[in-house]
This record gives C-alpha cells, structure tokens and sequence, in this order.
C-alpha cells in the first residue's frame, strides 16, 4: 500500500517537472519565432514602402526623360532610350542588392 503512494506521489512530481520543462521550451521557442516574424514582417513593410517610394517617382522620372529625349531631338528613339535607361536602372538595381546580401550575410 505505501509503495502505490509512493509511486503515485513519484509519478506527481515526474509529470510536475515534464510540464515544467515543456513549459520552458515552449516559452524558449515561442521566443525566437516571435523574434523571426517581427524580422519578416518589417521586411515586408519595408519592400511595400519601397514599392510605394518607386511607383511615386515614376512620373517624374518618366516627364523628365521625355524632356531629355526632345531636348537632345531624338524623339523618334526614344523607345531605345527607356530600353537603355531601364537596363541601367536594372544593373545598378542589382550591383545594390549584391552589396546589401553581402553586408547583411556578414552580421550573421
């Protein structure tokens, strides 16, 4: 009979530590996913914001161009402006990334 006790008293505090460490890393893990999803979501705001800056300047960019091509009188090229323009907006685009992937992969 004492041993039933025992072992019930036993199995109390095996279960009471099992739900304590569980606890623990549940708390650890919960943690760093929070840390992750707050990284993804500025991410995403940041990307959004940047998107909403670029579509902002289109225009402008786009009249100034224009004034540029009529003010050199190739008006007739200037679909081979954009194309040229766009490539060079394209290269530099990438040449950035490049540089922000490396910087960013040396802080880990």
């Amino acid at each position: 009979m004492k041993n039933k006790k025992t072992n019930k008293k036993v199995d109390k505090e095996v279960q009471k530590k099992l739900r304590q460490i569980l606890y623990e890393r549940a708390k650890k893990h919960g943690g760093a996913f929070q840390k992750e999803f707050k990284k993804h979501v500025i991410v995403a705001i940041t990307a959004a914001l940047g998107f909403l800056i670029a579509l902002s300047w289109k225009e402008p960019i786009l009249e100034l161009a224009g004034l540029f091509i009529s003010w050199l009188g190739m008006a007739e090229g200037a679909v081979y402006f954009k194309i040229v323009s766009a490539f060079i907006v394209t290269v530099i685009a990438v040449l950035v990334l490049i540089i922000v992937s490396k910087w960013a992969s040396e802080k880990e």
